[in-house]
């Protein structure tokens, strides 16, 4: 697979990928009627995100019948990772251990999260 320049989402344009990667392919009137008293946005709104996203290469598009129907270019476990990467850097300086301590401190972790929390660091290990 070819590696995809890096692309940034506003939290607005999270929630429409968030809808494109479960929901697609989806007209603009699609995402109008999911967002409607969700958000605020506008049909106004929702075109300004896509073309921007587009000019991004997030979402792509094709006609079908009168209608635009955008889909994600994007895989979302990719943006994930990248956004993850981002978040960990831009906060934590790059610091996984400080992060994970911030939360467990700061948090009143379920004991199912706990035990979830010591699966994903033991298989961690036996991947090393």
């Amino acid at each position: 697979m070819e590696k995809r320049e890096k692309i940034s989402l506003s939290n607005a344009e999270w929630r429409i990928m968030d809808f494109l990667w479960d929901k697609n392919p989806a007209t603009i009137a699609d995402m109008v009627h999911y967002f409607d008293g969700i958000t605020n946005w506008d049909r106004h709104v929702v075109i300004m995100m896509l073309k921007r996203m587009e000019a991004k290469g997030a979402v792509a598009w094709q006609t079908v019948g009168r209608a635009k129907q955008y889909y994600p270019v994007i895989e979302r476990e990719q943006s994930c990772v990248q956004e993850t990467k981002d978040f960990l850097e831009r906060v934590y300086k790059g610091s996984l251990g400080l992060m994970l301590t911030t939360m467990v401190k700061q948090e009143k972790l379920a004991k199912g999260e706990l035990e979830e929390l010591r699966r994903i660091l033991n298989e961690g290990e036996e991947d090393d």
